[in-house]
């Protein structure tokens, strides 16, 4: 048995080959490439990706989802009335329904995505309801989602990263509060465009890169020194020879920028919740997870809709 500080074992964790501390994932995270402007549909292909590789980075698996699910409180109550905003395949619909037995209706605006989710549901029927619907203009206006809301929480995943300016940006928020109980809670998960360049750095050896940062070839598509809203991104999970590099692009928003339209719009409350979960399977695992803890590559934040306003902004797109 030999015990290593947290900070050489974290160093040598790239070089022990075969070992438990050696935890590389072997696949890329990749979501749909954003052109002019605008979401185009997924690809079929790119859509079976998505299902089987983005969900699969073992940091995601051990640390952010337990912590995103924690953030949903949820347990069994056939009374709730949950949507899942940009849902894609349902990866996170499903274990929603199963958590709380309550009404779910996933929306995305990928037609290809939602077949796959539906194809699921068939496959294990769970009573989910998917439709197509862009997030940045009013559902409300789309009868099933109407029929369906207020909901009493909102679960959005990977959705701010594809506004491409600032009316995109409120018009999705604005959209969250407008279908939310109030009391209701919206939890996020979206990239953590805070990280510097040495944080960037850091993230390869959980299978990151991004480039102009870690892939000199790339250099230019992105800097993270500007930390400038609704710049165009890139970053790509993971070399491995066996697999096809699959790129994500996204428009990157600040924390400080997303928080202020959560606030304009009328939540009555905003806060970030802190990766403390690690399902790790050992010791070693859990020391390997640490840093990535500290300065995860998604942020999960929470905000709760007021009770009551005096100046209820509902149905009020920005």
């Amino acid at each position: 048995f030999f015990f290593f500080k947290q900070k050489t074992a974290y160093e040598i964790a790239q070089r022990l080959v075969g070992s438990e501390m050696c935890i590389r994932d072997r696949i890329y995270k990749g979501m749909d490439l954003i052109k002019h402007g605008i979401v185009e549909p997924y690809a079929v292909e790119g859509s079976k990706i998505y299902d089987t590789q983005v969900l699969g980075l073992s940091c995601f698996k051990k640390c952010l989802f337990p912590t995103l699910r924690a953030s949903w409180g949820l347990s069994h109550n056939p009374a709730i009335k949950i949507a899942d905003l940009a849902c894609g395949t349902g990866n996170f619909t499903r274990p929603l329904k199963k958590m709380s037995g309550g009404t779910v209706v996933g929306i995305d605006l990928s037609n290809d995505m939602l077949n796959i989710a539906r194809k699921k549901e068939e496959a294990e029927p769970l009573g989910i309801k998917y439709i197509m619907a862009d997030c940045s203009k009013d559902m409300l206006k789309i009868p099933e989602i109407a029929a369906a809301a207020p909901f009493d929480l909102i679960n959005v995943a990977w959705l701010v990263e594809y506004a491409s300016d600032m009316p995109t940006l409120k018009g999705m928020i604005q959209n969250m509060y407008n279908i939310l109980k109030p009391g209701g809670v919206v939890c996020s998960l979206a990239e953590n465009t805070s990280l510097t360049w040495e944080e960037c750095i850091l993230h390869q050896r959980y299978g990151m890169r991004f480039p102009g940062i870690t892939d000199p070839a790339r250099e230019g598509v992105y800097d993270y020194k500007e930390k400038k809203d609704g710049a165009y991104s890139i970053a790509i999970y993971v070399e491995d020879p066996k697999v096809k590099p699959y790129e994500v692009g996204y428009y990157s928003w600040t924390l400080e920028t997303v928080q202020s339209v959560y606030k304009a719009v009328g939540f009555s409350k905003y806060e970030v919740i802190p990766t403390l979960i690690c399902e790790a399977d050992t010791e070693y695992e859990a020391e390997y997870y640490k840093p990535y803890c500290k300065l995860p590559d998604m942020i999960i934040s929470k905000a709760t809709k007021q009770l009551w306003s005096n100046n209820d902004k509902s149905n009020e797109l920005i």
